[in-house]
């Protein structure tokens, strides 16, 4: 397979979707003789997780910009000042946000580059000025697009008139055991605090398109419910850490868990951000994952939860359900309807043979999502891209000279 040299962008070093995907292609890409490079915005933090790739990280500095709009103006333009001295040493420029992308379409103002690809995972409801206005661009001003799912494709069609091509996500199967024997899993809710409890686990912190307010209610019905039986039911929150600011709907869940009358660090543990080595023992721990999403781009750690073992209740919303089938795989669900989602955990509790069918099937869909089958997709894609250009094989190898 012949070696192309690509830089993939990211917006930062955190454990979000978009920055996890691109660490996975980047290192999938490289098993398969890509030279790939991958650069990011920092605020002083090396990637949540080791990189198997070489990498740079955009320093930006620690000011307190006067509003979200210099934020994003000045992130911008940190991005597209450190890569002007990179243009000449790649043949694609891939971006997979909206900050990188508009970095990019700098570059390509200032006849640096030429064109560059973006993958857009979703479309977020932005409010500020800024971020409407740096994701519009990002979305309607790249030459190539990819987006990750047949409903995204229609979406970006039927809006802005694109024919993106689509290249699902991919799974690490191999960083995920399936461990659902009971040793295991008592010693991985030990590791967190929550021995002897029935653990709920959500990943993506705590903002409205995870609608995390939802799934309080839920797990409150639940809690008393078991509670009845003698048993204990705890939630474990992982990961969201983000560029934006949800801290009017985060102080709405906080004041709604008071209201409750429940503890955080008793009932409800906020983990924050998970270290990579922790994620198995944290996947381990739960003994159901609950995901339910108003929008995704596609999923993530649905799938790396299936990976591991652990049964899964989503949102019955596109584009999952691509993936995700009722009863068979998953137990899917109205994102809003907090009832129906604590009954739907009760029958995951209750039911034995159920959630046996959930884990088998669910391991058996994730095996199907692979990096190595995306990054083989991007590969051919960034050829049709190169051979579209006039960039042929020779022209490489003689660069490749210099």
């Amino acid at each position: 397979m012949n070696s192309n040299r690509i830089a993939l962008l990211t917006y930062s070093t955190k454990p979000r979707g978009g920055v996890a995907h691109t660490l996975s292609l980047a290192e999938s890409l490289a098993e398969l003789n890509q030279d790939v490079h991958v650069y990011a915005l920092a605020t002083g933090r090396e990637f949540f997780r080791q990189v198997d790739v070489p990498y740079t990280l955009i320093e930006c500095p620690e000011i307190k910009y006067s509003s979200m709009d210099e934020k994003i103006k000045g992130y911008i333009g940190i991005y597209t000042d450190y890569l002007q001295s990179v243009t000449s040493e790649y043949e694609i420029f891939h971006a997979e946000d909206c900050i990188s992308a508009n970095a990019l379409l700098n570059l390509r103002d200032m006849g640096l580059i030429n064109y560059y690809v973006r993958t857009i995972h979703h479309i977020d409801d932005f409010t500020s000025k800024s971020l409407i206005e740096c994701q519009l661009k990002s979305i309607i001003e790249p030459d190539y697009v990819i987006t990750v799912s047949k409903f995204w494709k229609r979406e970006l069609s039927e809006k802005y008139s694109l024919s993106p091509i689509v290249i699902n996500n991919g799974v690490s199967i191999k960083n995920l055991v399936n461990s659902d024997d009971t040793h295991t899993k008592e010693n991985a809710k030990k590791s967190f605090n929550v021995n002897g409890a029935k653990v709920i686990l959500s990943i993506g912190g705590i903002e409205p398109r995870k609608n995390t307010i939802t799934t309080l209610r839920a797990f409150n019905i639940v809690r008393l419910a078991l509670k009845t039986k003698g048993e204990k039911l705890v939630w474990l929150i992982g990961g969201g850490e983000t560029l934006f600011d949800y801290m009017e709907y985060r102080d709405e869940f906080f004041s709604e868990v008071e209201n409750l009358g429940l503890e955080l660090d008793k009932d409800i543990f906020v983990l924050g951000n998970v270290p990579e080595s922790k994620m198995q023992s944290l996947y381990n721990s739960a003994d159901v994952f609950v995901f339910p999403s108003i929008k995704e781009g596609w999923g993530l750690v649905v799938q790396e939860a299936m990976a591991a073992g652990v049964p899964v209740i989503a949102s019955g919303i596109e584009p999952m359900t691509e993936y995700l089938v009722d009863e068979e795989n998953s137990l899917l669900i109205s994102p809003m309807d907090y009832d129906e989602m604590a009954q739907k955990i009760i029958m995951v509790f209750d039911n034995l043979g159920l959630r046996s069918k959930l884990i088998e099937n669910g391991r058996s869909t994730a095996n199907i999502y692979s990096w190595e089958n995306a990054a083989r997709k991007h590969i051919d894609f960034y050829n049709e891209i190169l051979k579209e250009k006039g960039v042929s094989i020779e022209d490489k190898r003689a660069v490749g000279d210099d």
